[in-house]
């Protein structure tokens, strides 16, 4: 839990809308006793049809795919000025922004003004979206979450600090669900991933096993034709993540070429034991690492795969499980 006591103390959250992730932040940092100001992004509308037009032609007829980033940017950026416009210098106890990257500098400088601490925490790879390396400076602390990237830019940002991720404390979800004997994945589809997604539902395909494989895919026209695989654009939420989850046996996790770091089902996995199949080696640096729980493609013998996932989880040490809580990182890191 919390080390320090926050019962009152004024906290904004800014954080993006992926999968609605921003709504279990939320629950768990006003149980925490927070007074909590959450705010995320507004979704992307053209002002006018001429700016729609314009990005028409940018994109198609001369490659230009930065100009429309560029009106998301300000758009969103002009949607936290209004939301923040009412607050006063040091008026906040604890700011914590998740992304900075996708709001203009000048927005950033304002947040910096208002908050007493203000921390950043870039949950992709620094290289995923490169514009950050524009906003690292701005911080007193700039967190991230891959030791190849800390590695390589410590030096010329002292301010980067490395971190891990973590699990949620508080679940709105009864805290008891039936497993099932199910391999559960969703993520977003990302090309670099889906190989060894494919290799994984192969060699798990000899064995006596449901799949649960979700990936978000915008466009119409499915970029693989597999009926074990469903593809969805809005209707999945971190709840229904949660929820699922809990229910499988098994989950998937499938790092990008971009970043090594654990994503936050590794922490998911170690609350609720459950078993993870991964293609991420860097698991192994960690102390909860134990090859009964974890299953390392390409690295583990892949013979061994039946006697994985039908042998028990092998229960980790509650001192070590604990320290990976959201209580413990936000105590750690921002507070």
């Amino acid at each position: 839990m919390l080390e320090k006591s926050v019962k009152g103390k004024s906290f904004i959250l800014i954080i993006p809308n992926d999968f609605k992730i921003y709504e279990i932040f939320e629950f768990n940092i006003q149980k925490f006793g927070f007074d909590l100001t959450s705010i995320v992004p507004a979704d992307f509308k053209y002002e006018n049809n001429v700016l729609r037009v314009k990005n028409f032609f940018l994109k198609n007829f001369f490659r230009n795919r930065n100009y429309k980033k560029e009106l998301i940017r300000q758009f969103r950026s002009s949607h936290m000025c209004q939301e923040i416009g009412h607050l006063s210098e040091k008026s906040i106890d604890y700011i914590l922004i998740i992304r900075p990257d996708i709001f203009d500098k000048e927005t950033i400088q304002k947040l910096l003004k208002i908050g007493k601490k203000v921390v950043a925490y870039q949950w992709d790879g620094l290289k995923r979206y490169p514009e950050v390396f524009n906003y690292i400076q701005l911080f007193e602390k700039f967190l991230i979450f891959d030791e190849n990237d800390y590695n390589n830019y410590h030096i010329k940002y002292p301010n980067i600090q490395l971190c891990e991720n973590f699990f949620f404390d508080y679940d709105e979800e009864a805290e008891n669900c039936q497993k099932n004997n199910v391999i559960y994945y969703v993520g977003s589809y990302i090309e670099n991933r889906i190989d060894d997604l494919i290799y994984t539902m192969k060699e798990l395909n000899k064995f006596d096993v449901n799949f649960d494989i979700n990936l978000k895919y915008y466009r119409s026209k499915r970029p693989i034709n597999r009926p074990d695989i469903k593809f969805f654009k809005d209707n999945f939420t971190f709840k229904d993540n949660i929820r699922r989850l809990k229910s499988s046996s098994v989950i998937l996790d499938f790092k990008v070429v971009d970043h090594d770091g654990l994503s936050l089902r590794f922490f998911e996995a170690l609350r609720y034991q459950k078993k993870i199949i991964t293609n991420n080696k860097t698991v192994m640096d960690y102390d909860f690492y134990d090859p009964q729980n974890i299953f390392i493609i390409h690295h583990d013998d892949m013979s061994r795969l039946g006697e994985f996932i039908s042998s028990p989880y092998k229960e980790i040490p509650k001192e070590i499980v604990d320290q990976y809580s959201f209580s413990s990182w936000l105590s750690k890191y921002v507070l």
